[in-house]
C-alpha cells in the first residue's frame, strides 16, 4: 500500500505541476498543453484532502493524524517581477487537530524569502494553543511581551544556507538559467503526458453540459505513463535541466551526479512492483474544465487505491487532488529594510522572553538554587 500510495500520488502531483481541439479527447489535450505555456502573472490554488485512510494507517499512532488532512496552497505568481507569494493552509481532524495558515514572501530577483510574524499573531486558527501546549503557555506570553513583532518579518534566506551549510562552495546559477532549465524540463514532460493522453481511445474522454471533460485512469493507465515519464530522466538534456535546478537548490554537483542513477532506478523498480502487485486497484476520476485560449481554469483527481490482498477485509485509501489558476496575481506589499529580522534577532527575542517568562514564574528560586549548590561545593 505504501509503494501504491507514493507512487500514484507522485504521478498525480506531477500531472497538477504540468497543470500549473473538436472532441473531448482533443480539447483535455490541448487544455493540458497550454499549460507548458506559463502567463506572465497567475494564481493558482492547489488542494489535497484526504477522504479514507485505510485501517492499518488508521491504528498507526504516527499515522492517525493524517485522518481528515486537507491541504491548501496558493501561489500568486509574478514572472516580470520575479516575485511571488504562497499561503498554506493546513487541517487534521485526527490524532492533533491543527487549524493553522502560513505565508512566504519570495523575491527571486533578490534571492529572498521572507515570513510575516503577522501569521503567529493571528489568531484565527489554532496554533497558538498548540504552541502554548507544547510551551506551558510561553508562547502566548512572548506574543503579549513583544507586540511590535507583529508588523516584522523574518527573512529565512540566511536560515537555509545555514541548513545546507554555506561553507560548501556555492553552485554558480542564475535566475535565468534556472527559469529555462524549468521550462525546458516543463515541456518535455507536457509532451509526454499529451503524447499518452492522445494514445488512448477517444470514447474514453466525456464532455458535460457545462463544459467540463472527464477521464478515468486505471492502474495499467498510470504504469504506462509513470514508465513513459521516468524514460525521459535518460535524457541528457533532461538530466542536465535538473542538475541546474537542484544544484540552485544547494545540492552540490558531485551529491547529483552521485545520486541521481540510483534514484532514477529506484523509481522504475517502484513502477515495477506496482505493476507487478496482483492484488492492487488503482482509479484516477480526472476532470478537466477548460479556460479561456485552452488554458486550464480548474480540475479535480479523486484518487483511489485499493489492496485486496485480504479479501475480507481489502483496504482503501482515497484522495482528492484540486487546482484553480488564474491569469492575474494580486501580490501583498513586499517588506522594506526596517521591516525585517534576521533569524539570529529573532532567537535573541526568543530567548530573553523565555528567561524572563521562567523569572516571572520562579522568581529567584533558580538563581537560589545555583547559589546552595555552590555553597555546597
Amino acid at each position: 500500500m505504501k509503494k501504491l500510495t507514493l507512487l500514484v500520488l507522485t504521478l498525480v502531483m506531477g500531472l497538477v505541476l504540468v497543470a500549473c481541439g473538436s472532441t473531448p479527447q482533443e480539447k483535455f489535450t490541448k487544455s493540458v498543453e497550454k499549460t507548458s505555456e506559463p502567463a506572465d502573472q497567475s494564481t493558482t490554488t492547489i488542494g489535497f484532502k484526504i477522504d479514507e485512510l485505510p485501517a492499518t494507517l488508521k491504528a498507526q499512532q504516527s499515522a492517525a493524524m493524517l485522518e481528515g488532512l486537507s491541504v491548501k496552497m496558493t501561489v500568486a505568481n509574478d514572472q516580470k517581477a520575479q516575485k511571488s507569494a504562497t499561503t498554506i493552509a493546513v487541517k487534521t481532524a485526527g490524532l492533533v487537530n491543527l487549524d493553522a495558515t502560513v505565508d512566504l514572501l519570495v523575491d527571486s530577483k533578490a534571492e529572498k524569502v521572507y515570513f510575516p510574524l503577522s501569521d503567529l499573531y493571528d489568531d484565527k486558527g489554532n496554533l497558538t494553543t498548540l504552541l502554548d501546549q507544547v510551551t506551558s503557555g510561553m508562547f502566548s506570553q512572548i506574543k503579549k511581551d513583544n507586540p511590535d513583532l507583529a508588523t516584522k518579518y523574518v527573512e529565512l534566506s540566511d536560515l537555509a544556507k545555514d541548513l545546507t551549510d554555506e561553507k560548501v562552495k556555492k553552485e554558480a546559477t542564475n535566475t535565468k538559467e534556472v527559469e529555462k532549465a524549468t521550462k525546458d524540463l516543463s515541456k518535455k514532460v507536457t509532451k509526454t503526458v499529451t503524447d499518452y493522453f492522445n494514445s488512448l481511445p477517444e470514447d474514453r474522454f466525456k464532455e458535460g453540459d457545462d463544459g467540463e471533460l472527464t477521464v478515468k485512469l486505471t492502474k495499467t493507465d498510470i504504469t504506462k505513463l509513470a514508465n513513459q515519464l521516468v524514460k525521459l530522466a535518460d535524457d541528457k538534456d533532461v538530466k542536465a535541466d535538473l542538475k541546474v535546478i537542484v544544484t540552485a537548490q544547494g545540492v552540490s554537483e558531485k551529491d547529483f551526479d552521485e545520486q541521481y542513477t540510483s534514484s532514477v532506478e529506484s523509481v522504475k523498480e517502484a513502477i515495477k512492483d506496482v505493476e507487478d502487485e496482483k492484488d492492487a486497484k488503482i482509479t484516477i476520476d480526472a476532470t478537466i474544465k477548460p479556460g479561456k485560449d485552452d488554458t486550464i481554469d480548474s480540475m479535480n483527481m479523486k484518487v483511489k487505491i485499493t489492496d485486496t490482498q485480504d479479501k475480507e477485509n481489502p483496504e482503501t485509501m482515497a484522495f482528492t487532488i484540486t487546482m484553480k489558476t488564474t491569469d492575474s496575481a494580486k501580490l501583498p506589499k513586499f517588506p522594506t529594510k526596517s521591516d525585517v529580522i534576521s533569524t539570529t534577532e529573532l532567537q535573541k527575542i526568543i530567548e530573553e522572553a523565555t528567561s524572563s517568562y521562567y523569572d516571572s514564574l520562579y522568581g529567584d528560586s533558580l538563581t537560589d538554587t545555583d547559589t546552595d549548590a555552590d555553597t555546597v561545593q
